[in-house]
């Protein structure tokens, strides 16, 4: 059985929700569909498992998916650990969306990890970024 993990955003945004539907393309009957938030914690972020799956099905309806928050500093470790906890054979992410200048002072000031890349380094199975 294929365990598809969607990482996403809370509250959901469009590209969270861009990223669940090609969690449910990629997912057939009897695979397992896992939507994932991490709450950061040094941003003080507190949600809950039953709002996030009410968000998910308020927008898309039931999709038969498995609902699971986890709180943690560091969001690439975190999805990492979920995914190996999880024995997840893909995982599927949005693309990180920041606006040149601060996407050039966060490189430079080394404030925003690249998540593709580490992930890509880290993760042990196929990973797919959702544009």
């Amino acid at each position: 059985m294929t365990t598809t993990l969607v990482s996403v955003r809370y509250p959901l945004t469009a590209d969270s929700y861009r990223t669940i539907q090609r969690g449910r393309e990629l997912t057939e009957d009897g695979e397992s569909l896992i939507v994932l938030h991490i709450s950061l914690l040094q941003n003080g972020e507190r949600a809950t498992r039953s709002e996030l799956q009410a968000a998910v099905e308020d927008e898309l309806g039931e999709i038969g998916a498995h609902y699971i928050v986890r709180q943690g500093y560091v969001l690439e470790e975190a999805i990492i650990d979920e995914a190996a906890r999880q024995n997840a054979d893909r995982v599927l992410v949005g693309k990180t969306k920041r606006g040149r200048f601060r996407r050039w002072v966060g490189q430079l000031l080394g404030l925003y990890p690249d998540l593709e890349a580490a992930l890509t380094e880290n993760l042990g199975t196929r990973l797919e970024v959702v544009a």
